[in-house]
Parts: C-alpha cells; structure tokens; sequence
C-alpha cells in the first residue's frame, strides 16, 4: 500500500462526530440526582457538536508519567466530523505527557452546560490536502480574534497537534437530561 493509500485509508477511518453513536443515560448518578434509568429529556447530539464546533477553548486532561492529572487550555476544532486540539509546543507538559499516555478528557466551559469528552490522543493524519484543509479551518475560526495565531502543521509530527478519537461524550444541562453516548462498547465515563 503506497503512501497516498495509507493516509487516505486512515482519514476515511475518522469522522466519529458526523453521525451519533449510541445514546443512553450514564449509570453512575445516585437515584437523588433524578437522572431516570430509562426515557426523559435527552441532550440532542446536534447540540453536542454545534458546542465542540463553537467552543474557543477546550479543557485538555492528560496523565503524567506519575499518574497525576494535568489540565489546561487549549485551541481546537470539530472539523470533518472529527475533534483536533492544537497543544502548542512539543515541549509542554501536556505534550510530554501525551507521547507516554494517550488517554485524555476534554471538557469544554459551561457548569450549566456540561460538555466532556473522554478518548485517546492519535497524531494527526501525514495526508497534505487534509491537512492545509485543518490549517484554513482553523485561519478561520481564530484568525479574527486572535491575528498572530498561526498553526504549523510542520510541528503537528513532533506533537503539537492531536485528533481526539473518542471512546465516549456525557453532557447535560440539569441532571436529569444526563446523556452518554458511546464509540465503543467498552468505554465508560
């Protein structure tokens, strides 16, 4: 398989957010919290992504090589039914940490509006026209605010840069519309 094959196979793999996946409600609130088991108000997936496509800053867990959580702010962008995360210097703690532990939450702002999404961390695909795709995206999306932003795609292989693949998203407004939707059937959140 040639090159262009390889990164065409894996751009097509991507694009978990363009269709929802498995909704339900999570098992974790006690029964105080008012979450019912079954039925009621559910968060809309199209609310789901119309928040991960307008959120300025996304809220990055990762894990340190000593177990300890590390969270901070960070640029990103739903594009192509996919999450991308732009995490600065390859040489942040964050970035440390994610080439020694993939596993990540992101949290977007909003106590009234919970939005968290839990996954792995994957290096964003080599596919150049994808590529300068994410980069105009994201022109788009912080050049207004924030002119002297300038993504470097050329630092996205040394980690600079990450797709989020979710495992699962849980969201909710009041706690009785507690809603999770999950990739894979293993994740739990």
């Amino acid at each position: 398989m040639g090159h262009s094959e390889r990164a065409r196979s894996v751009t097509d793999r991507m694009r978990p957010f363009a269709v929802e996946p498995r909704r339900e409600r999570p098992d974790g609130p006690p029964p105080s919290y008012g979450v019912p088991p079954e039925g009621g108000l559910f968060i809309e997936w199209p609310t789901v992504t119309e928040r991960l496509t307008t959120a300025e800053a996304y809220w990055l867990g990762t894990v340190t090589p000593g177990g300890r959580p590390h969270v901070v702010p960070v640029w990103g962008i739903l594009f192509e039914g996919d999450l991308f995360l732009e995490t600065g210097s390859p040489a942040t703690a964050k970035n440390r940490n994610l080439v020694a532990n993939r596993n990540v939450v992101v949290h977007l702002d909003g106590i009234n509006d919970v939005l968290i999404v839990r996954g792995t961390a994957e290096r964003i695909p080599a596919d150049e026209a994808f590529r300068e795709r994410l980069v105009a995206a994201m022109k788009r999306k912080y050049g207004g605010n924030y002119p002297d932003n300038e993504p470097e795609p050329e630092r996205w292989d040394k980690g600079s840069a990450w797709r989020i693949n979710p495992e699962s998203v849980l969201a909710w407004r009041e706690m009785p519309t507690a809603t999770r939707w999950r990739f894979d059937s293993q994740a739990e959140i």
